[in-house]
């Protein structure tokens, strides 16, 4: 069981990294808290969420809402 939950969390991540590249930002490293992965832009801060419930996981943040600003600067 362990195994079918970090294929569903590897996947969902990848999903996110590249949501977040299609608008310029680049996430470091994951933190997993209390059922929510966590994920900053480093170049401009910008944070995403992704929430773990068992049947319908969710994300959100400035990450998906808008481009890097970093990113646009250096462009």
């Amino acid at each position: 069981m362990k195994s079918v939950i970090a294929e569903q969390i590897g996947a969902l991540q990848r999903i996110a990294t590249f949501s977040a590249a299609v608008r310029g930002h680049e996430l470091a490293d994951w933190h997993m808290r209390e059922g929510v992965l966590r994920a900053s832009c480093v170049r401009c801060g910008a944070q995403l969420r992704v929430y773990l419930p068992a049947f319908q996981p969710e994300m959100e943040g400035p990450v998906l809402d808008q481009p890097c600003a970093a990113a646009q600067q250096a462009a």
